[in-house]
């Protein structure tokens, strides 16, 4: 057994490919949402991430925090939790670009239910582990799982490939100083 898988999970090693880009202040939201889940219990959290794309690369602009059933170990949303999700999306001409969710431990990796619970999964479509239910937030993205769909699984990108390819950006430049 690995983790919470029967087979390995696959590896994307890849210093080029599909890119994502996250704006510096939304690191925080996201973490402070998936905290949130649990009535000051510590559960697993969900937050999906809206955005553009274009052909090589994904762009978060929104984090959701949908209504979830959660416990320490797992988390579970509904179709009504969904549709909310989709009319959200719809409304702020967005799409989706991610989900990510908090484990328990350091354990970062996807685990088999993760893959078949994941709520979408499309060619591109991101998935992000965040270890410690997120106690810790994101930072540094390598201590996290940053998983990726295609050719029909999710893979998880090596620190390498994330640090090739998953950006922070600022959410303002001062070119004065």
């Amino acid at each position: 057994m690995y983790g919470g898988r029967l087979t390995p999970i696959p590896m994307d090693g890849s210093l080029t490919g599909r890119r994502l880009v996250l704006p510096e202040t939304l690191v925080p939201e996201i973490a402070r949402l998936l905290r949130s889940y649990g009535d000051g219990e510590a559960h697993e959290g969900v937050v999906y991430l809206g955005g553009v794309e274009t052909s090589e690369q994904s762009v978060a602009l929104l984090a959701i925090a949908p209504v979830a059933t959660t416990t320490p170990g797992s988390f579970r949303t509904g179709l009504g939790a969904n549709t909310a999700v989709v009319s959200t999306l719809a409304t702020q001409r967005l799409i989706l670009v991610a989900q990510i969710h908090s484990h328990p431990s350091d354990w970062v990796d996807h685990s088999d239910g993760d893959d078949r619970g994941a709520l979408v999964r499309f060619e591109g479509y991101w998935s992000i582990v965040i270890p410690g239910f997120a106690g810790q937030g994101l930072l540094p993205l390598t201590r996290c799982g940053i998983h990726l769909y295609g050719q029909g699984r999710f893979a998880r990108l090596t620190d390498a490939a994330v640090a090739a390819r998953v950006r922070l950006i600022p959410v303002a430049v001062d070119l004065r100083r």
